[in-house]
């Protein structure tokens, strides 16, 4: 079905079916209907069916009517959500009648409903969590709300993001990445102590997203003055990361780790392993400049410095994601300073 032949459908349906149709969506029961309309329950149940036949859902099910509901949901959240959307009660009880174990479709019903149910509200929540998922279901929602969570992080919309992730998490506590993701969005909302929590969760499943939480994990350390803790837990992973993104960002963490304790010439070193790794990675630029004023080298720290501003204008027109660091902003304002010093 395209959008033409559904709007063709539902503008032909009779006065009577679109009333029932809109109590429907709105949540309404069969009891409640047939006193709105002044009609028997059977009739209520009769408008149902031949409202369903019109839509021609696809799917079958042994509890023909309840399914043939949620269908409806999902068809309408697709092609006309304006009649979904008035309030999130209507959404959650939409849902409690979506529910069918024998509804192969159930979790395109749910995910449908939770796209448009921005952010999840705890009333959804509180739906889902007294519906008896199979482990396959309860994973195939998480893995959409971790995609629906990732590109709403993306997009800066952090509030979100952790409404979907929070989710995806209580779904499958064993999902790493989720974590790994729920973790990013509690730092983008200053909320460090459960950022952590999620990254030590992370941790524990040996992939990439595991691999990356160390890192911030290290970055937040260091950003706290435990630079000792980042070192130890840096050095204790790098030699095994085959992960290249992830590898350049350890070197830089554990040069900053050192250059915090003022070890700079292995401070020094990693960050030229870092930036042979990739040469136009800029947090590195921005760090190479402090150690190289540190090291007395003023002249070599100012062009790092303008290499620095370069690469992070040119990160910001790109959205790259390490050009979002709040640390980084820092060093443009200290960059500018010290050029502008340079030049007069």
């Amino acid at each position: 079905m395209n959008q033409q032949e559904f709007n063709r459908i539902f503008d032909n349906l009779t006065e009577n079916r679109k009333n029932v149709l809109q109590k429907i969506l709105a949540g309404h029961t069969d009891p409640a209907i047939a006193e709105a309309m002044n009609i028997s329950e059977v009739s209520v149940r009769k408008y149902v069916e031949r409202i369903c036949d019109e839509f021609k859902p696809k799917n079958e099910s042994a509890d023909h009517r309840r399914y043939k509901r949620s269908d409806l949901v999902v068809l309408f959240a697709k092609y006309k959500p304006e009649l979904l959307t008035d309030s999130s009660s209507k959404l959650t009880k939409e849902l409690e009648k979506a529910v069918d174990k024998d509804n192969e479709d159930i979790t395109k019903s749910i995910l449908y409903l939770l796209s448009i149910n921005k952010p999840v509200s705890e009333e959804f929540k509180k739906v889902l969590r007294r519906i008896d998922f199979s482990e396959k279901e309860k994973k195939e929602i998480a893995r959409s709300l971790n995609k629906l969570g990732h590109e709403s992080y993306l997009n800066n919309d952090f509030a979100l993001a952790a409404s979907y992730l929070e989710l995806a998490v209580e779904l499958n506590q064993n999902y790493g990445s989720a974590h790994y993701n729920l973790g990013a969005t509690y730092e983008k909302l200053d909320n460090l102590d459960d950022a952590c929590h999620h990254y030590q969760i992370a941790i524990k499943y040996q992939n990439r997203a595991a691999d990356a939480a160390i890192n911030n994990l290290a970055r937040l350390q260091i950003l706290q003055g435990n630079s000792a803790d980042a070192i130890k837990m840096i050095e204790a992973t790098l030699s095994r990361i085959k992960d290249h993104t992830v590898k350049v960002a350890l070197h830089k963490n554990l040069a900053w780790a050192y250059f915090q304790q003022n070890s700079y010439e292995q401070a020094h070193q990693h960050l030229l392993i870092c930036l042979e790794l990739d040469s136009n990675y800029t947090p590195a630029y921005c760090l190479l400049a402090q150690v190289q004023a540190a090291q007395g080298n003023q002249q070599a720290a100012r062009e790092s410095w303008r290499s620095f501003l370069e690469f992070y204008s040119h990160d910001q027109e790109l959205k790259k994601a390490h050009c979002k660091l709040p640390e980084l902003e820092i060093c443009k304002l200290e960059a500018m300073r010290i050029i502008n010093s340079s030049d007069k």
